[in-house]
C-alpha cells in the first residue's frame, strides 16, 4: 500500500497562517491527490527541488524558461502538475472540497509574487504541522543525500 498525500497550492496572503492554511481548501488553486510516495523524504524533497530555482512574478519579459519562472501562483500550479504527471495513474486532480481523509500527509505550497514559496507539511491527523519553511530548509530536513 502506498503513502498517500494531498497537495494544495494556496497563494500566500495576509491573515492566512501557515499552520492552518491546509484547512482553507476553498482558497486552493488545485487539490492534488498522490496515491503513493507521499512521505516527506521523497515528496518534500521533490517539491523542494522543483521550487528552489523557481521565481514567482507578475509579467513575462525576456527569455524565461519553464522551471525557472512562474507568472503567478496559477502558472506555478500548472508547472507543478506538468512536472509530476508523467504517466497514467499515481497523481490525480480532485475537487477542491475533497479532503480524502485517509491520506498520510498534506502538503500546502504557498507561493507569493516576488517571494520564495513556502511549504507546509501536516501529518495524517490534519492537526500536527511537521514542517514549515522554504525549499532549502525542506532539503536540509528531509533529503537523505545532504
Amino acid at each position: 500500500m502506498g503513502t498517500r498525500s494531498l497537495t494544495r497550492i494556496i497563494p500566500r496572503q495576509e491573515g492566512l497562517a501557515y499552520d492552518v492554511a491546509h484547512k482553507r481548501a476553498e482558497l486552493a488553486l488545485v487539490n492534488i491527490y498522490q496515491q503513493y510516495d507521499g512521505y516527506p523524504s521523497y515528496m518534500a524533497v521533490e517539491y523542494a527541488n522543483f521550487l528552489k530555482g523557481l521565481s514567482v512574478g507578475n509579467g513575462i519579459s525576456g527569455d524565461v524558461k519553464l522551471g525557472e519562472f512562474a507568472n503567478g501562483p496559477g502558472c506555478l500550479a500548472a508547472q507543478l502538475i506538468q512536472r509530476f504527471k508523467d504517466r497514467p495513474g499515481g497523481l490525480y486532480l480532485h475537487p477542491i472540497n475533497n479532503d480524502e481523509g485517509w491520506v498520510d500527509y498534506i502538503y500546502t505550497l504557498l507561493p507569493k509574487e516576488g517571494h520564495e514559496t513556502y511549504m507546509t507539511i501536516y501529518d495524517a491527523s490534519w492537526e500536527k504541522v511537521i514542517f514549515v519553511g522554504k525549499p532549502g530548509a525542506a532539503l536540509k530536513k528531509y533529503d537523505e543525500k545532504q
